[in-house]
């Protein structure tokens, strides 16, 4: 793949746009999700998922960045990315106790304890080998729809197959980069995956 299409894709699917880009999908599915939440709801919602993880995952990656202890956003050497991955699942957290505030379908407080317990299992492997967050957030959305469609009986199967072929794109665009190699990418995919996944069971 073209450099300059690999970042694209690296950058638009980065890992902190992901909750996000989820919350958006559900809400244009048309499904019942989308009618049993209110408006006041979806934008408390949208606020609690962008502020904690989207601003606040930025900042506190440039302050880091701005006191030298990670070079850059994009977080190459394992090392750098333990500090970044700690203060997401606990943005991830108080983005969940935060959503417990409001009346919402349980869906949503499933998809974010999912979220939360994927990085935390980035945690672990990444003390010893280097997985793809990257891989992670869209293997999440995946496992969204997968989860959805199995356990709310919904047809997603259009969804399912285009989140499929950006999750191969994507997967292609890291290791064009040279970000990891491809075992680091279907791990990635797989933890967030079957995170979502078997959490919509519960």
């Amino acid at each position: 793949m073209n450099s300059r299409l690999a970042q694209f894709f690296s950058i638009v699917l980065h890992p902190v746009l992901m909750p996000t880009y989820a919350l958006l999908l559900i809400f244009r599915l048309n499904t019942y999700i989308a009618y049993a939440t209110s408006p006041t709801s979806k934008a408390a919602l949208f606020m609690v998922i962008i502020f904690n993880t989207l601003i606040m995952p930025v900042v506190i990656s440039y302050l880091l960045i701005t006191r030298g202890y990670i070079r850059s956003f994009e977080m190459q050497k394992r090392q750098e990315r333990i500090i970044p991955f700690i203060s997401n699942v606990i943005l991830l957290m108080v983005a969940y106790y935060m959503m417990r505030q409001v009346v919402l379908p349980k869906i949503f407080y499933f998809l974010i304890l999912g979220a939360a317990a994927s990085v935390a299992i980035a945690i672990l492997v990444n003390l010893k080998w280097k997985i793809s967050i990257h891989m992670i957030g869209i293997g999440g959305i995946t496992g969204m729809l997968f989860g959805m469609s199995t356990y709310l009986l919904m047809d997603l199967r259009i969804p399912i197959l285009v989140t499929i072929l950006v999750a191969g794109l994507l997967g292609t665009a890291r290791i064009s980069l040279g970000a990891h190699h491809p075992m680091q990418v279907y791990a990635g995919f797989f933890v967030g995956f079957f995170c979502e996944y078997f959490l919509l069971g519960i």
